[in-house]
């Protein structure tokens, strides 16, 4: 496991939340970038190649982490309740 592997393994810092959750919310952040028009830095390649990489990353985790993020966006962070 290289370094970037292992930084991206430690970003789950809070135990309520699974680390795939949080992985696929990211990937999903990525996607909305994306779709926004905005350009990806180097730093934003470099995490979706590694989160591509990652197993536990899968597509459904991602297309639920796009659509919560899209209700959070439309209907405000209350719609998700105690998740924010």
């Amino acid at each position: 496991m290289n370094s970037d592997m292992a930084a991206l393994q430690n970003i789950a810092r809070e135990p309520l939340i699974d680390p795939w959750w949080r992985k696929a919310r990211i990937a999903a952040r990525l996607i909305h970038k994306r779709e926004a028009g905005k350009p990806w830095s180097a730093r934003d390649r470099q995490l979706a190649r590694l989160l591509a990489e990652d197993p536990g990353v899968d597509n459904r985790l991602i297309d639920q982490a796009w659509w919560s993020i899209r209700a959070r966006r439309l209907y405000g962070p209350g719609i998700l309740g105690w998740f924010n």
